[in-house]
């Protein structure tokens, strides 16, 4: 048996979070407006914040 997930692309990393659900119910809402997943806009938020503040 394969350990590869199908539903994964190569360049992402699958991985479990918990997160506070008031927190997540902002981001959820956020989702929504934007029309993306969950976790997709987890993803945007996490690659503004490094574009904005870049690791020396």
């Amino acid at each position: 048996m394969s350990n590869k997930d199908i539903y994964t692309r190569e360049e992402d990393k699958r991985f479990t979070l918990r997160i506070n659900k008031l927190l997540f119910e902002k981001i959820e809402q956020l989702a929504q407006k934007d029309k993306r997943s969950i976790g997709r806009e987890i993803e945007f938020i996490l690659e503004k914040y490094f574009e904005d503040n870049p690791l020396e």
